[in-house]
């Protein structure tokens, strides 16, 4: 049961993780890795809030908006004249992976390159029989939960999120119907970025943070949206619980040091047998 437990809290947290890189791969089809450099930010603004005496929540929302500025920023700065220039997918992932790396390196210069953690205080431990979960353990998740609750129900009610929602289907369309397709890209970077930084703090405040703990978290996210197959909610967040109750169950019977190499021997199973993923959506007579 508690690897279950555990499965599941990390599987959260991927599975949030590969909702914010969905947002904008579905609708943009920009594979963003930069959103790693982001993850790796967030933490450092965060504790830096809290040296300055603002209250946790206040700290967390500031640090939300910040990045979620950062997010849209980078689909400015970078992307929008890319897609104005019609670039080709590798383009975008070159010069995301560059935003990356710039961001990481102004990481090390102004805060160093050592891990850190965000409070010194032990834990509360809650106790079920066998069962035992940290009380900073489930504050990210359900941090997480809540935020993706409250985008399912904005992508689903809002004239935006449905519009959000079309674009992913077919931009040409939406476009000629005059809808603002910049816009809407820009909103996409926007929430995946807020998204991606409560996730960032919530694993910060459990477990620390480091400058390059981005990358690998990414991955994952899009590991996570690959095998979760079409959507943007339910299948990377079905894809993260997979990968959290995989990788909890090899280093409990194993070690961490396997982790990585399940991760992606389940991505490599995924795309040879089922490459359409968990959810699979279906595909109309004409367009075959």
């Amino acid at each position: 049961m508690q690897i279950i437990i555990n499965g599941i809290l990390q599987g959260i947290l991927i599975g949030a993780v590969g909702v914010a890189f969905a947002l904008v791969y579905r609708t943009t089809k920009v594979f963003h890795v930069a959103l790693g450099g982001l993850y790796s930010l967030s933490p450092y603004i965060f504790t830096m809030l809290l040296t300055f005496q603002f209250p946790i929540w206040l700290s967390l929302v500031v640090s939300m908006l910040i990045i979620s500025f950062l997010g849209f920023a980078l689909e400015f700065t970078i992307h929008r004249p890319l897609f104005k220039k019609d670039a080709p997918p590798e383009v975008n992932l070159i010069a995301s992976l560059g935003a990356y790396i710039v961001i990481v390196q102004l990481i090390e210069i102004f805060w160093g390159n050592e891990s850190q953690i965000v409070q010194q205080q032990v834990s509360q431990v809650w106790r079920l029989g066998n069962v035992s979960v940290a009380q900073l353990q489930l504050l990210g998740p359900l941090c997480v939960i809540l935020a993706i609750g409250v985008i399912h129900f904005w992508l689903k009610h809002s004239n935006k999120g449905i519009e959000l929602r079309a674009l992913s289907d077919n931009s040409t369309l939406l476009a000629l119907l005059g809808r603002n397709i910049n816009s809407l890209r820009g909103t996409a970077f926007c929430i995946s970025a807020g998204l991606i930084s409560i996730v960032s703090i919530g694993v910060a405040w459990d477990l620390g943070f480091s400058p390059h703990a981005g990358l690998d978290i990414i991955l994952l996210g899009m590991v996570a949206t690959i095998i979760g197959g079409k959507g943007f909610i339910w299948a990377p967040m079905a894809g993260g619980l997979l990968l959290g109750l995989l990788r909890a169950e090899v280093v409990w019977f194993g070690s961490a040091r396997w982790e990585e190499a399940a991760t992606f021997i389940l991505l490599v199973l995924f795309l040879f047998l089922r490459p359409q993923g968990i959810f699979a959506s279906k595909t109309r007579l004409e367009s075959l």
